[in-house]
């Protein structure tokens, strides 16, 4: 938290964005970030930590100056603590200030509403970014308030979102700040607009959360950081580390390519340094050209920003890619607003594309080709985890090197979703291009294929046989899609039905290690308590066995000792009665667990 305060401090004073980000063909001149942030009474538990003031205070420190930016806050009721207006010294101080609202908690969460008046207020194109934990709950009891939420829920997906995407005027990015969030419903709302969707669980993955989000409103250039180390050319104006390390770290040294070594404490005025717990910030002008480095702790998410006349510039990288679909990517470089192409392209130039995972590992990547117009093109392999990831692009000679950074969120082409009384599965199509003539489902139940009935174009329905609900059973789905005269397979995700049920299929017990089957001597499944009862069992004879074979070890040791003990009949009384009261606690607790009824749950996706 001091952290970010000391930052935005730092921005407040000198008015200006510690991360240089400069303008792109794909970005609005001036862009309009509205922050709308969850208050309501379940953000006490999911977000005990009040990570919210930290996001507000780091976007407010990361907006470039020319933009304009607002607050609102949301509950059982909307506000607007900080109305839209241009960010400088005077909004940065005011969005500080902000930071005790964010736990003036509401009762209930008005999702709907809050996206329709922070979207309906005046302005051009508008960039929301939602803070929730995303669980629609409106005021009401009983059957009528579950109905309000659902009928809330359905309109955010079915009407509001939709009608937001055809404005084409509103991007709705969602950060969800915690793992009980209904990730879907925030998924989809972004898909919808062309936003961003990303989940925070730890300050870490906020600030990770926020960049993203921020570098997707107003895309920079950014140098290659690999150990700490990082060449700068001739044509950097100026560059930004920002380096992110724990608490508890070592002091940052920044050492440039003459040797020449700046700390926080003894660096040039020029250089503008800013060391905080979690982080520094080092900017500096003109710097000299060749091979930089950093001692100390360099954390993942680091990275160094740039001014250059030399820009990588690409078409707007899409913010939602799809599991089993290929991705195009078309990159150019400029020089001064100016597309490089011919012979103002260094020959040994190379372009790649890559995908990678938030641990910056490489999961899928691709050269791109030139043409004579001076694009690169090039086809990154289709995803094949859904979660959120960067799409990277790169491209070097040996004078230089430029990076677009640009966060994604990777999800399934359809979606699964089974109804409250377990009967019906419902498949919608995701991926705009899906439809009922070019998408064939299969469903497979334990082996017995299922009828997948076509419902209204972009969706589809499963009835399901009856299921013990005690049991936790694996639907495997499958999707051949026929698109732009090639077919291909999908093997959607497994939709497990009764997944709070401890026995899977087999009789198998299912926990955090996996399967592990139990049987009974007749060769039945073994029911959840005898597992139970046999599993305590076998480490209880564990347990003696090991005790036993270091007794023995220590038996001649200890012989002499213990012997004249032994002779006393007192002795064999008290270890008689023992052995009793303990026969006796086992057997009375062996009766109450078998008299305790499990709970039944209702099967959930």
């Amino acid at each position: 938290m001091r952290a970010l305060f000391a930052l935005l401090l730092l921005c407040v004073g000198g008015g200006l964005s510690p991360l240089g980000w400069a303008q792109d063909s794909a970005a609005s001149p001036t862009p309009d970030i509205r922050m709308i942030f969850d208050v309501s009474g379940s953000m006490k538990a999911n977000d005990p930590d009040n990570l919210r003031a930290s996001a507000l205070q780091l976007a407010a420190t990361l907006l470039p100056s020319q933009a304009r930016g607002s607050v609102w806050t949301f509950g059982s009721q909307v506000r607007n603590p900080l109305p839209d207006g241009k960010v400088d010294a005077q909004w940065r101080r005011r969005a500080r200030s902000l930071a005790p609202q964010l736990v003036d908690y509401q009762q209930f969460t008005d999702i709907e509403g809050v996206l329709r008046d922070a979207t309906d207020a005046l302005g051009g194109k508008r960039h929301v970014v939602l803070l929730t934990d995303g669980m629609v709950d409106l005021p009401g009891s009983g059957e009528e308030k579950r109905t309000r939420d659902a009928a809330s829920r359905e309109t955010l997906l079915s009407s509001l979102a939709p009608e937001l995407a055809s404005r084409d005027d509103v991007v709705v990015h969602t950060i969800a700040l915690s793992h009980n969030v209904d990730r879907e419903l925030l998924e989809r709302i972004s898909q919808a607009t062309g936003g961003l969707a990303a989940v925070a669980e730890t300050p870490e993955a906020l600030l990770r959360a926020f960049l993203d989000v921020l570098e997707r409103i107003v895309p920079r250039d950014q140098l290659p950081l690999e150990e700490g180390r990082f060449d700068v050319d001739d044509e950097v104006e100026n560059f930004n580390a920002l380096i992110f390390h724990d608490e508890d770290a070592s002091e940052i040294t920044l050492v440039g390519p003459d040797g020449e070594r700046y700390t926080r404490d003894d660096h040039p005025d020029d250089i503008l340094w800013q060391d905080n717990p979690r982080y520094d910030l080092i900017r500096v002008p003109e710097p000299q050209a060749g091979e930089w480095h950093i001692e100390g702790p360099v954390g993942r998410d680091s990275r160094v920003s740039i001014e250059s006349p030399l820009q990588l510039r690409s078409d707007s990288l899409p913010p939602t890619l799809y599991l089993g679909f290929d991705v195009p990517l078309d990159a150019w470089l400029s020089r001064e607003g100016e597309t490089l192409e011919g012979d103002t392209l260094p020959e040994d130039i190379r372009l790649r594309g890559e995908l990678r995972g938030l641990d910056d590992e490489t999961l899928v990547s691709t050269s791109l080709k030139a043409g004579d117009d001076g694009h690169f093109t090039g086809t990154l392999a289709a995803p094949e985890e859904a979660g959120n990831a960067r799409l990277v692009l790169n491209a070097d000679s040996d004078a230089w090197t430029r990076e677009r950074v640009q966060g994604v969120n990777v999800v399934t082409p359809v979606t699964a979703t089974l109804n409250d009384d377990a009967t019906q599965v419902t498949l919608e199509a995701q991926h705009p291009r899906l439809n009922v003539d070019n998408t064939q489902i299969s469903a497979s139940l334990l082996g017995e294929t299922l009828d997948v009935v076509p419902d209204d174009e972009r969706t589809w329905q499963i009835a399901l046989p009856e299921i013990d609900p005690d049991q936790a059973v694996p639907l495997d789905l499958d999707v051949t899609v026929t698109l732009d005269d090639r077919s291909w397979s999908i093997a959607l995700p497994v939709l497990r039905l009764n997944p709070e049920a401890r026995i899977g299929v087999s009789g198998a017990e299912i926990d955090d290690d996996g399967p592990r089957a139990e049987a009974l001597p007749d060769g039945k499944a073994a029911s959840q308590e005898e597992k139970s009862d046999a599993s305590e069992e076998r480490n209880l004879t564990t347990m003696a066995g090991a005790l036993w074979d270091k007794a023995g070890g220590e038996w001649q040791a200890l012989r002499p000792h213990i012997e004249p003990y032994a002779k006393r009949p007192s002795t064999w009384v008290v270890l008689a009665a023992l052995l009793v009261a303990l026969a006796i606690l086992w057997t009375l607790r062996r009766r109450s667990r078998r008299r305790r009824h499990r709970r039944r749950r209702e099967p959930q996706v």
